[in-house]
This record gives structure tokens, C-alpha cells and sequence, in this order.
């Protein structure tokens, strides 16, 4: 049977189990009243039309239920977001549902597909992972709040990322404060490039030398070809800022393997600033995502969305910058800068 569109009554649940209204509230409650045989069968029929109110015989409402959808459920990126979410949601009273796409992109918009999105208090789902035209059709029957960079704006959807290019430009203002003017990019592209390429135009220098590739698999040839840069040519690159943390780690390994010194030969910037930052030699300087506070803001806008809001929210976080061991230049390291102003002047909420 097909699932019933609109807002669902309990008129209805009383009309699919053929009991009257009374008897439907007082199943719904868990007060006594009717039969046994009768509360199981108006449980279910709430249950197969997808009323949300359902209450347990224990009189205690159920807790409201959340999808939250994960490209890869043992990314630290996902991990961290997720605590903050476990946190606002437990606040909330709200439970997580959790379904891993384990790097696959057609099973995650397989799981997507049959969510029972009426049973829903609201979804969460990270990237770009599935198609606009889905998320905004269950945006008509459940909040939707998409978490981290968003390919497009979709109606009905609420956003809420870090400020990639910022955080891309830090890392190149802290290079360029460290003394380095040869700055090199691994890049896969997008918000992060555009940031770098932004950070060394106002630092008055051009891009130095910024190889992409479509992942971390394809820039590993990247990280080779810098390599014999460095190592053969004039002119080669002082320092390195890298698109995420495991790129910085390969490169970091890779030149450490070819008898370069970090940071004396070259220094070394990653993003995201993991715990793997902490536990390599040298430490890795790092630009840091605010992942727990996306994850609290999911759920923040979440509820927003139940409470009635109405107008779409892109909720833009701060990224910030931790300085560790692998990041001086041709200059020492106290002259290392931190960025203060910067930062604060790019803080921002878009509402469309």
C-alpha cells in the first residue's frame, strides 16, 4: 500500500485500524481502555501509514528518530561531526540512525531511497552524495540538512559546511609569514584550490606550482612528481600546503623516504587538523575544521525546521589553524605569525 501524503491525523490511524478516535488515544498513550490484541493493532496501523506520534505502552512518547547518512561511516571528518551531533541530539531528545555508504555512491542512494521519510523527525546527509532533486523531495515531508560542501543549493535544504577557502587561505598566509614565497599545492580542486590560489594573489605572489588529481589515489603521482622538483631543480618549492591531512602524511613519509628534512628542507601544511597530526614526527601543522560545531548545527537547524521555519539556511563555520612542527621556512620559527584578523572578517551566514 502506497504511503499517504500530507500531515497525518490520528483520524486517520483510528480509520486504518477501524477503531474509533478514543480508542486510538488511548492506545497512543499507553492508558488503559482497550484490549491488548486491539493496541497492537492500532500500534501497527500507525506504524504502516507513518504517524509520527507513536506512543509505546510504556505512556512515554518515543524518541524522535533522525537519518543521518555517511559517504563512509570511519572517516575521521564524519566521526567528528557525528560526536557533535550525538551530542545536540541527545540534548534534543532525539535518536540517530545511522547508514554507512561505505564509499559507495549508489548504495548510499539506494539507503537514501527507502527511507520511510514520514516516520522521520529530520535527515542529515553529508557531501553531494545524493542527487538535489531527492533531497528536495523529502525536504517537503522532513527537515533536510545537508553537511559539508554543497554542490548546489537545493530548495527546501539547509547547509551548513566550513569556510574552505578560508581555511586554504590561512594555510598560505602562514607559509608566507614562516618566510616561504615558493609555495607548492596538492590539490583535488575546488573550494581549497580556489583558496590557495586567493591566499598567494594577496600575498602578491602567483600560484607556484599546484597539482590536482580527482583523490588522494591519483595525487600520489603528484607527490612523486614534487618530489623530483624539489629535489633536482632550482627554484623548487620551500614549502607544501596539502589538500587534507592524508595527503600532507603521504608527502611528509615520501620525502622523508627521499632524505628530505621537515621542516629544515621543506615545510609541510595539511587540512583538517586529525589526531594523526599529533602522533606523526614532526607533528603536522595543520588547518582545523570546527566538525564537532557542524555537527551541533545540524541538529540546530533540524529543529529549527520542525519549529517552523520556513526560509533555507546556509550556516557557513570558521576553520582555524594549528601550528605545530612542520611549518618553518627559510626564516625561524619565531617569526612565525599567527593569523588574528584575518578569519574574523569571513564569519558568515548566507539565508537564500
Amino acid at each position: 500500500m502506497a504511503q499517504q501524503t500530507g500531515k497525518l491525523t490520528l483520524q486517520d490511524v483510528a480509520a486504518r485500524a477501524g477503531v474509533s478516535n478514543a480508542a486510538v488515544s488511548l492506545a497512543l498513550r499507553g492508558r488503559p481502555g482497550v484490549s491488548e490484541a486491539t493496541r497492537r493493532r492500532i500500534l501497527a496501523a500507525a506504524d504502516e501509514i507513518g504517524y509520527r506520534a507513536v506512543r509505546r505502552a510504556t505512556g512515554r512518547s518515543a524518541p524522535g528518530t533522525v537519518a543521518v547518512l555517511l559517504r563512509d561511516i570511519v572517516s575521521v571528518f564524519s566521526h567528528d561531526v557525528v560526536s557533535g551531533m550525538e551530542a545536540a541530539a541527545a540534548d534534543a531528545g532525539l535518536r540517530l540512525m545511522f547508514f554507512d555508504g561505505r564509499g559507495d555512491l549508489e548504495h548510499l542512494r539506494a539507503e537514501f531511497d527507502e527511507l520511510r521519510v514520514e516516520r522521520l523527525q529530520g535527515i542529515v546527509t553529508f557531501g553531494t552524495a545524493i542527487p538535489g532533486e531527492m533531497l528536495q523531495k523529502a525536504a517537503q515531508r522532513t527537515p533536510v540538512v545537508l553537511v559539508g560542501k554543497a554542490g548546489e543549493t537545493v530548495s527546501g535544504v539547509d547547509i551548513v559546511s566550513n569556510d574552505d577557502v578560508l581555511g586554504a587561505r590561512l594555510a598560505v598566509r602562514h607559509l608566507v609569514e614562516c618566510g616561504h614565497v615558493r609555495i607548492a599545492h596538492l590539490a583535488k580542486g575546488g573550494l581549497r584550490a580556489e583558496g590557495y590560489t586567493l591566499g598567494m594573489r594577496e600575498a602578491g605572489l602567483e600560484r607556484y606550482l599546484q597539482l590536482e588529481g580527482g583523490s588522494t589515489e591519483t595525487l600520489r603521482p603528484a607527490i612523486r612528481y614534487l618530489l623530483f622538483s624539489i629535489l633536482q631543480e632550482e627554484n623548487s618549492p620551500t614549502a607544501v600546503f596539502a589538500e587534507t591531512d592524508g595527503v600532507a602524511i603521504d608527502f611528509l613519509g615520501a620525502a622523508v623516504d627521499a632524505g628530505l628534512r621537515v621542516p629544515e628542507d621543506i615545510s609541510v601544511v595539511g587540512y583538517d587538523s586529525t589526531r594523526q597530526c599529533e602522533m606523526i614526527r614532526p607533528r603536522l601543522t595543520s588547518v582545523r575544521q570546527p566538525r564537532h560545531e557542524m555537527g551541533i548545527a545540524a541538529i540546530r537547524l533540524l529543529r529549527e525546521r520542525a519549529a517552523g521555519r520556513s526560509e533555507d539556511r546556509d550556516l557557513v563555520l570558521e576553520p582555524g589553524l594549528d601550528v605545530r612542527d612542520s611549518s618553518v621556512g627559510p626564516r625561524t620559527a619565531s617569526s612565525v605569525v599567527a593569523p588574528s584578523s584575518l578569519s574574523a572578517r569571513y564569519r558568515r551566514l548566507r539565508v537564500r
